[in-house]
C-alpha cells in the first residue's frame, strides 16, 4: 500500500509541473502557470530543459484578448521599478505585457549567459501568451541589452510583428573595449565569464551573440531608437545597424527628434554626422532609425511615445478587422 501511495504522490507532482508543447511548426512553446497574483500583475512560471523561468504579466483594462508585448530589460541586473512602470504604461495602452525574469535573475533559475538562452526562452514565452490572455499576435520591446536579445529572439520568426530597440548596443566587442577604456575592467571580465571567454580566447562565443549578424535574419520591422549623447553606446553603432539593414534591401527611414519628441532643427556634432540624411517618418511597417541628438542614455516619455506609435501601426490592421 505504501508503494502505491508513493507512486501516486510522484504522479501528482509530475502532473502539476509546467509542461512544454510544440506549435504547428514544431517550435517550442512552454506551458504557463500562474503562481502569484499582485495588485498590478500576475507572475507565471514555465520551464525549459528543467530550468525554472518566471515572467510578470500585466493586463490591459477589460477582459478581451489583446495583442502582446514582450518587454525585455537590459543590464542583466533583474527587473526593477522602472521596468515595471514601463510594463504598466504599455498595458494601459491596451497590450498584454510580459516582463520576463531572465536566466539567473529575479525568480528565474539557470545562469546568465549574456542573452543566448534568454532569446530562446522569450521567443517561446511570446508564443505562449495566448494561454494567459494574448490574442496570438506579439511584438518585442527591448531596453539596452534587452534590444539585442529581442533581435536574437525574432530571427526567422514570421509571427513577430516588430521590434522596438531602445538605446540598444549592436557591437559587443566595441562595448567591452569601452568598458576597459573607462577603467571598468571588472565589468568587462564579468562579460567574458558570462559569454564563455574573451573576444580573443573565444571569438565564437562573441560571434554567437552578435546583433549585427542576427539582424540579417529578422524580417519583422525594427524601430531602432538611438540617443546622441549616449556615453555607453556610440551613434556609429546605430549607423552600422542601418547600413546592415539597407544591405539586406530594407528601406530604413531616419527621423531626428528633440528630447520632447518634436522635429529636430539643430545641427549635429561631428561624431553624430553618420546619422544623416534624415528622411522623416515612413510607414512603420518598414524600418526606422529614430535619433534623439541631445538625449543621454535615458529613456523618456518621447521615446515611449515612439514605441507606442510603432506598436499601434503593427497591430492596427488586424485590430480593425477584428473589431
Amino acid at each position: 500500500m505504501r508503494v502505491w501511495v508513493l507512486l501516486g504522490a510522484c504522479w501528482l507532482l509530475i502532473a502539476c509541473q509546467p509542461r512544454q508543447v510544440e506549435n504547428g511548426s514544431g517550435e517550442w512553446v512552454p506551458r504557463l502557470r500562474v503562481v502569484e497574483r499582485a495588485p498590478t500583475h500576475e507572475t507565471v512560471r514555465y520551464e525549459r530543459d528543467r530550468v525554472p523561468l518566471y515572467a510578470e504579466i500585466y493586463r490591459p483594462a477589460g477582459k478581451r484578448r489583446a495583442p502582446s508585448v514582450v518587454l525585455l530589460p537590459g543590464g542583466f541586473v533583474g527587473v526593477n521599478a522602472s521596468h515595471r512602470a514601463t510594463a504598466r504604461r504599455l498595458a494601459q495602452a491596451g497590450y498584454l505585457v510580459a516582463l520576463p525574469h531572465m536566466r539567473g535573475q529575479g525568480k528565474s533559475g539557470g545562469v546568465i549567459d549574456f542573452g543566448l538562452e534568454d532569446a530562446v526562452d522569450v521567443r517561446g514565452l511570446a508564443r505562449a501568451l495566448a494561454q494567459v490572455g494574448g490574442d496570438g499576435r506579439y511584438a518585442y520591446v527591448g531596453v539596452s541589452l534587452g534590444g539585442a536579445i529581442a533581435i536574437n529572439a525574432a530571427r526567422n520568426d514570421s509571427q513577430a510583428r516588430g521590434i522596438v530597440c531602445v538605446l540598444s548596443p549592436v557591437d559587443f566587442r566595441e562595448q567591452r573595449q569601452m568598458l576597459v577604456n573607462y577603467g571598468r575592467t571588472e565589468r568587462a571580465e564579468r562579460w567574458d565569464a558570462w559569454k564563455g571567454g574573451s573576444p580573443e580566447s573565444c571569438p565564437e562565443c562573441w560571434d554567437a551573440r552578435d546583433p549585427l549578424k542576427h539582424v540579417r535574419e529578422v524580417q519583422a520591422p525594427i524601430v531602432f531608437i538611438q540617443a546622441g549623447e549616449d556615453v555607453l553606446i556610440p551613434v556609429s553603432q546605430a549607423c552600422r545597424w542601418r547600413a546592415t539593414r539597407q544591405e539586406m534591401g530594407r528601406r530604413v527611414h531616419t527621423v531626428a527628434l528633440t528630447d520632447d519628441g518634436k522635429p529636430w532643427r539643430g545641427s549635429l556634432k561631428e561624431r553624430q554626422q553618420c546619422a544623416l540624411p534624415f528622411t522623416g517618418w515612413g510607414d512603420l511597417r518598414e524600418d526606422h532609425l529614430v535619433f534623439f541628438p541631445s538625449l543621454p542614455h535615458r529613456a523618456n516619455d518621447a521615446i515611449w511615445e515612439v514605441a507606442l506609435k510603432a506598436l499601434a501601426r503593427w497591430f492596427e490592421q488586424e485590430a480593425a478587422r477584428d473589431s
